[in-house]
């Protein structure tokens, strides 16, 4: 039920642009029923004898939407059952996998949220999906903390996080602060970039069209929902002078930093991405090379990427090297890897400003470089260096991993002020 003045005459629930709880319920009410008459159309659209479509079938079906019997049939599967068959016999990469389960952490507190906030009864369902819903995961997706600080229990159940590291004894650390020095709730979800959410919402898509085509599901929800555009900036990475600056930076104070500096000097040498840097042993050392098979295109297009050894590569080898320890270097988590990059960077003196796009407001802002230091840079800085000297895409592309044409290749094609400077000298 709602007020006849929120009836358009269109057949359909005005909703008012104010925010607040009226909107919401609304929103809520006009999303069931699209799920209701959606559920309709299919019982028409898919039955054989139309005969058998009277009032009182349809009063049945729409007596069953809103009171569903509790007992499911022993060999009718959930939501989340279709995504485990999906998930185990789709082809997709350890790596994909590991990125999809992310997003089915999400929906199952997407759920929970949705049980606290409005129906005790909501479940996700390929019936309940519709283009408004979708828009509220989506939304969801890009702000958890509101869901976190109202309803903590739902991230006991499925923590945003999903720990892999080896635990450690407890140690008493000093509370977190915010930049208002109130401390920060431990697990407090981080906010999203648009284009992180752009890439969950695809990875959904892309399930819901599989469930389409296996006859899971005849909806699809993303026919009248646009997914936002991921956008990158231009990659940010350091220079050959940059990079010597930061190894012979004394970081003896810190072992800990130190190591991990090695580490992405050793990165910055060979170019790979993260996943298949700590992957990597002492036989992935053939001759004066390192061979590896990268670990997000082995499925597909199971390349050998061989990369020659530079000197200090090789310095930086036998100076950690431990024939007993299975790992090429001393790894960590990727998240304390990162940490650590940002913290050498920052006692190495490398504070150059640059502008980033800011993936939440897609506004340039301009930041240190330390703090947008990361893994990622290694590989863009193998790279951008090499390209700068070669200018040949398809040659770099050898040492990169990347395929001959790749589109994803493009972004690391930083043109530089001193190439734009040697193409304006050809005028003269």
């Amino acid at each position: 039920m709602i007020d006849r003045k929120r009836w358009g005459k269109k057949n359909d629930i005005n909703i008012p642009l104010i925010q607040g709880e009226e909107r919401e319920l609304l929103l809520a009410k006009r999303s069931r029923l699209k799920a209701l008459t959606d559920l309709l159309e299919q019982e028409i659209n898919t039955a054989t004898d139309k005969s058998v479509i009277t009032r009182e079938y349809m009063q049945g079906v729409v007596k069953r939407f809103h009171k569903p019997t509790k007992a499911k049939k022993e060999h009718e599967n959930t939501f989340f059952d279709v995504i485990e068959i999906y998930l185990t016999s789709h082809k997709l990469s350890e790596n994909r996998v590991k990125n999809f389960r992310v997003l089915v952490r999400c929906l199952h507190r997407f759920e929970l949220y949705m049980r606290a906030e409005e129906s005790r009864g909501f479940s996700l369902s390929f019936m309940t999906l519709t283009p408004e819903l979708l828009r509220r995961i989506e939304n969801f997706l890009l702000d958890e903390r509101s869901a976190f600080l109202h309803y903590p229990q739902i991230y006991e159940q499925y923590p945003y996080s999903a720990k892999v590291a080896v635990k450690t004894p407890k140690r008493k650390r000093p509370p977190v602060l915010d930049e208002e020095g109130n401390e920060v709730p431990k697990g407090l979800p981080k906010l999203r970039g648009l284009n992180t959410v752009a890439d969950l919402l695809t990875r959904f898509r892309a399930f819901v069209l599989w469930a389409i085509d296996n006859g899971h599901t005849t909806n699809n929800p993303f026919k009248h929902f646009t997914i936002g555009e991921i956008v990158y900036g231009t990659p940010i990475y350091i220079t050959n002078e940059e990079r010597t600056q930061l190894l012979e930076a004394d970081l003896s104070g810190n072992k800990e930093v130190e190591t991990q500096r090695d580490i992405f000097i050793f990165h910055c040498f060979i170019g790979c991405r993260v996943s298949d840097l700590f992957k990597m042993t002492y036989r992935n050392i053939i001759g004066d090379a390192i061979e590896y098979i990268q670990r997000k295109t082995k499925e597909d297009r199971p390349v050998t990427v061989r990369v020659p050894l530079s000197k200090t590569a090789v310095a930086l080898i036998d100076k950690y090297r431990e024939e007993g320890r299975e790992s090429l270097f001393p790894f960590s988590t990727e998240q304390h890897y990162n940490r650590k990059i940002k913290e050498a960077f920052r006692l190495a003196g490398l504070d150059r400003t640059v502008t980033v796009l800011d993936q939440r407001t897609r506004q340039e802002v301009q930041k240190p470089i330390y703090e947008v230091a990361s893994s990622h840079m290694a590989r863009r800085t193998f790279i951008g260096n090499i390209y700068k000297k070669v200018k040949d895409p398809n040659m770099v592309g050898v040492l990169s991993g990347h395929k001959e044409g790749s589109r994803a290749f493009a972004r690391y094609r930083n043109i530089d002020d001193d190439m734009k400077r040697e193409m304006i000298g050809y005028l003269e």
